[in-house]
């Protein structure tokens, strides 16, 4: 099953910097829809990469006040899945949208933008552990969107089956995959960041809390 339904595309394609025609396009498309194992990691809120800050717990409508749990909420779990290939798209007067982040928020995961972000859970997104330890972030209807290698960290596991929830990010810019050209040792934890900051920056990048399944024995 493929992560989405492609849009209808109108006006010029182009593949790699390469004009291509409508036919071309379409192949391209639905090669991209169906393959769902991406590149990913698994790490907690508090990753110097991501810098998410404490995960607020409550808030009191009367003043506004904001509540966290100090010293905790850094621990909660989240898992990154970063497709090798952006689909790209353009509306004339918009600002250009990646197809498949798309996708995923149209099935009920949130645009992550920069700035304060209210995640609840993702009705219906589920994460399961497989027993070779990989990683598949589901959909309502079952389906499988995307799928990542482990290994997993055990203080990881702990935390997600503690929590019964994994923040699970979306994106062709979540400091994953390491750019080209660029050697692994220059792509730091900042770069990384700066990387993720960009993509949410450009709405990009799409978010859910995903109920945790362990199909471990």
């Amino acid at each position: 099953m493929g992560r989405f339904k492609p849009k209808k595309q109108h006006g010029r394609f182009h593949i790699d910097g390469r004009a291509v025609n409508e036919a071309a396009m379409k192949a391209q498309i639905a090669a991209v829809a169906e393959t769902v194992d991406d590149c990913g990691r698994v790490t907690f809120w508090d990753d110097p990469a991501l810098q998410l800050g404490e995960v607020a717990t409550g808030i009191n409508t009367r003043t506004g006040t904001v509540t966290v749990d100090e010293g905790e909420s850094g621990q909660l779990p989240a898992a990154l899945f970063e497709p090798e290939r952006a689909l790209m798209m353009r509306i004339p007067g918009q600002p250009p949208l990646e197809q498949q982040a798309e996708g995923a928020i149209a099935l009920g995961l949130s645009r992550f933008r920069r700035g304060f972000a209210q995640l609840g859970p993702a009705i219906g997104w589920e994460l399961h552990r497989l027993e070779d330890d990989r990683l598949e972030l589901r959909t309502p209807d079952g389906g499988v969107y995307s799928r990542i290698a482990g290994p997993l960290d055990r203080g990881w596991v702990s935390a997600a089956v503690s929590t019964g929830y994994v923040l699970c990010l979306y994106g062709i810019q979540l400091g994953v995959r390491t750019p080209p050209d660029v050697p692994l040792a220059q792509y730091t934890d900042q770069a990384r960041l700066e990387e993720f900051r960009r993509g949410r920056e450009r709405g990009l990048t799409a978010a859910g809390l995903a109920a945790y399944r362990n199909n471990r024995g």
